[in-house]
Formats: C-alpha cells, structure tokens, sequence
C-alpha cells in the first residue's frame, strides 16, 4: 500500500491529515529539535543606543497558519517552503512520496516531510513525480507543546476540548466527515482544524479530501 500520509492519533485522524491519501506512513520516535542558531552577541563595549533594535529572522516565530506556513502562503513551491523551515529547525526527521492517492490512477503525486511531530505536504498538478510541487498542507500531532520556534496563528491553544474551542470560537463549524469511527473535525473561522476521536489529536490547515 501506498505509505504516503502523516502522523497523528487515531487511524482515521491519520487517514484524513492528508489531502487525498487516505494511508500513513511509520511515525519516527520523536526526536530533539535542531536549536535555531543563536544571533550574535552585543559585544559590551558597543556604544549604547535608544534604538530599539528590529528581531532578526532567527529570533521570529514560524506560524502555523489556515492559508499557509511559516509567512509562505499555500501554493508556495517547495524547494522554497523546505528551505525557509530546515534554515531553522534542521533537517527534516523523515519523507515520504508517491500518489496522493493508490486507489485513483489520475491523483497527483505527493510528498510528505515530516519534522517531528510536524508535518507538511506539497502536492503537484500531475501524476509525474516530475512534476513541480507546491505547498498544500500541515498538520501538527496534538501529543505535547508546541515547539520554539513554532506558534499557532492568532495565539489559539492546543489544549482544548471541542466543545471548549467551539465555545471560545461561536463561529467555529463542524464538517461532517462520514467516517465510521466517530472522529470529528471542527474548522475555526482562520481555517485552523482540528480533528480527533473524542478529543482533538491533529490540527491541520489545506487540502482535507477523502480517497475512496
């Protein structure tokens, strides 16, 4: 079987973490982020300014956003979406590549790369593996913190029951996803979903489509 796909929970969370596929591939023990590098230091003797000095790239955080990643927008191709990411968490913990989806000859070919308990996805317009890929999706694995450098779009907490984030977002819609085994999927109004068995196990943003 095609062992495209992502990490997270439930099977059926992980069926739908990305777009179109339907299968996972093995999750790796979750490793220690690479450190960010360090700016460099002020030396004492510098003469002292009123300026107040602007945050440097290494010092800002990659947001996780419902229209993109780290300030990159979906569609981003993504020889420039790694590059942007591994500058500041480090090489990618695993990869995985192939249709998006096994059981229909005409999906497009996709790859998956995973950092930690990130995912992200980028997908191209035609079944080549060839073929350019852009930027389509994410997902987070919902079983500790945040890491540095990372941060939710808009502060939103991880931590949260459903029915806690439906009533801190009213305007938050269920999508109704037709699995057997119960799992939910709630879309806040910046298009960050969550989706889980009972509770929340992933949050995700991009392509969210079923392989039948």
């Amino acid at each position: 079987m095609n062992r495209l796909g992502t990490l997270a929970g439930s099977a059926m969370v992980l069926a739908l973490a990305l777009a179109g596929c339907g299968k996972t591939p093995p999750f790796p023990t979750p490793t220690t982020p690479t450190a960010p590098a360090s700016s460099a230091s002020v030396s004492p003797s510098a003469p002292p300014t009123s300026a107040k000095p602007s945050p440097t790239p290494s010092a800002s955080a990659l947001t996780l956003a419902g229209d993109g990643i780290a300030d990159l927008p979906f569609g981003t191709a993504q020889a420039e979406v790694v590059k942007v990411i591994t500058a500041r968490v480090g090489k990618p913990t695993t990869s995985m590549q192939g249709q998006s989806c096994e059981l229909d000859a005409s999906s497009p070919w996709a790859e998956t790369v995973v950092y930690d308990d990130l995912w992200v996805q980028f997908s191209a317009k035609t079944t080549k593996k060839s073929s350019p890929r852009t930027l389509t999706a994410w997902g987070f694995q919902l079983n500790k913190a945040l890491p540095k450098p990372w941060a939710m779009a808009d502060g939103v907490p991880l931590n949260l029951t459903f029915n806690q984030l439906k009533a801190k977002y009213p305007a938050a819609k269920y999508i109704k996803l037709g699995l057997p085994d119960g799992t939910k999927a709630l879309e806040l109004p910046n298009k960050l979903m969550f989706l889980g068995v009972g509770k929340p196990e992933v949050v995700r943003a991009g392509e969210l489509t079923l392989c039948e």
